[in-house]
């Protein structure tokens, strides 16, 4: 009888294995797409109708970290690009690190080129790119980590749209120059750390860049932006090195984060006038969010000169800045005499400084952090232009203790906005405080009728 049940479930899954094998070829290898590669490979021995159809597959991901050894991983990647099948190629993300798979990849990627892949991937630490990368006509996002980029003489990228390089190792300067400028329908670019010293400065030239991210925090290099339709700016350089926007379009947002090491001032004293004409430059940007350590800086840098007027800036983001630095936030908003909405982003009353990265400046922001709770003492005297004419949304945390500092942050606004509609407070408290911090609240004058209070649980 348990014979007849097994027979009888396996004729079951033979049926139902002959149903999925009836499909369209193209409708199977949509099903296979979903599998791990491996897996996919494997299903080689269901049937002879399904021996090769992996083998078509039109993206996939190849990690060699998934097989046992190099010469496996080796193996299966030459089976599928087999310089006899002509299929063509949506997406492939080849993995592979060198140091632990002493691979070539450089026959694959050119397979996959001719294979007219439109969506390349390459993580292959130390790896050398092929010059047929540089004249893909099909390629519309390109993506690459840690690989060689030979000399271009020639580039032709008709219709890339997305490119992200990070660590990549550039033979000349005029490499990556080309490589941006070469690309007549670029829209989003990022560029993240840099690992020689041959390309001291990066130039970004484009007509059709409408997003750029900029993430060198530690690499010394100069970068200059020439592009005109950029709408969207992410940057986190190192301050010792020149920034430089020549052609901008005013009408874009900016996530700005200098690199600070040790104190401020000395930093501030050898580039002033880098600053300076840096500052000038994006005055006209709607949108700007920075972090604690570049709102530190523009504030000491207003000690020394007038910080210019943002006179187009709506919204200002403001993320991971300690609660002794409010002190300055009402000078700085002086600067923004039109703003609409800001935000206090993140842990902003009780983030530290890494002290690994920042020793001087963790020890002085924390200790005077520290005697500021002490006594309770942040002083807020002067009320910005902003407050009593266009601001009309503050968003900020209350964290999980010391409700009293903030509670007066939080009457600054309610009492001096004259416009204010809507006060967001993201509550990280405990639960039972809550109550306590709500009957307070209320207790506190609204300059603004129209000023609604929402809080929002974590």
């Amino acid at each position: 009888m348990a014979g007849r049940e097994k027979s009888k479930e396996l004729s079951q899954r033979l049926n139902e294995l002959d149903r999925i094998s009836n499909l369209p070829d193209a409708l199977i290898s949509e099903i296979l797409v979903h599998l791990p590669i491996k897996e996919a490979g494997r299903t080689s021995v269901l049937s002879t109708r399904w021996r090769n159809l992996w083998l078509w597959l039109p993206r996939l991901v190849l990690d060699s970290e998934e097989f046992s050894s190099t010469s496996t991983f080796v193996s299966f990647v030459d089976r599928f690009f087999d310089p006899d099948r002509v299929s063509s190629i949506d997406k492939l993300k080849l993995i592979a690190d060198r140091y632990r798979y002493p691979c070539n990849l450089m026959p694959w990627i050119e397979a996959a080129i001719k294979r007219k892949v439109q969506r390349l991937h390459v993580h292959g630490y130390v790896s050398a790119m092929p010059l047929s990368l540089y004249t893909c006509e099909t390629l519309v996002s390109l993506k690459l980590f840690g690989v060689h980029l030979p000399n271009a003489g020639f580039v032709s990228l008709p219709f890339l749209k997305t490119m992200r390089l990070k660590h990549i190792w550039y033979l000349n300067q005029s490499t990556f120059e080309r490589l941006v400028s070469s690309c007549p329908v670029l829209e989003k670019l990022e560029i993240i750390g840099g690992v020689n010293d041959i390309a001291p400065v990066f130039r970004v030239l484009s007509k059709s860049l409408e997003k750029l991210i900029i993430l060198m925090r530690y690499s010394e290099y100069e970068v200059v932006i020439d592009a005109p339709r950029l709408r969207f700016l992410i940057i986190e350089v190192n301050l010792s090195k020149s920034f430089k926007i020549t052609n901008m379009d005013f009408n874009v947002g900016l996530s700005l984060g200098f690199v600070v090491r040790g104190f401020v001032e000395p930093n501030l004293l050898s580039q002033r006038n880098r600053l300076s004409c840096f500052l000038l430059r994006i005055s006209k940007v709607r949108n700007m969010t920075t972090n604690g350590d570049t709102f530190r800086l523009l504030c000491e840098y207003s000690k020394l000169e007038l910080l210019p007027q943002f006179g187009y800036m709506s919204r200002l983001n403001l993320r991971g800045v300690c609660y002794s630095y409010l002190k300055w936030l009402p000078a700085f908003l002086e600067s923004c005499p039109n703003l609409k909405a800001l935000r206090l982003i993140g842990r902003i009353f009780s983030l530290r400084f890494n002290p690994l990265f920042f020793p001087q400046v963790c020890y002085y922001a924390e200790n005077e952090e520290l005697q500021i709770e002490k006594k309770n003492q942040i002083s807020l005297p002067s009320v910005p232009e902003c407050l009593l004419s266009s601001l009309e949304h503050v968003d900020f945390d209350v964290p999980r203790s010391r409700l009293a500092p903030e509670m007066k942050v939080v009457r600054y606004f309610m009492e001096n906005s004259a416009n204010l509609k809507k006060l967001f407070l993201h509550w990280h408290g405990h639960h039972s405080a809550k109550p306590d911090f709500i009957k307070k609240l209320r207790k506190i004058p609204r300059r603004s009728t129209k000023c609604e209070v929402v809080i929002l649980d974590w």
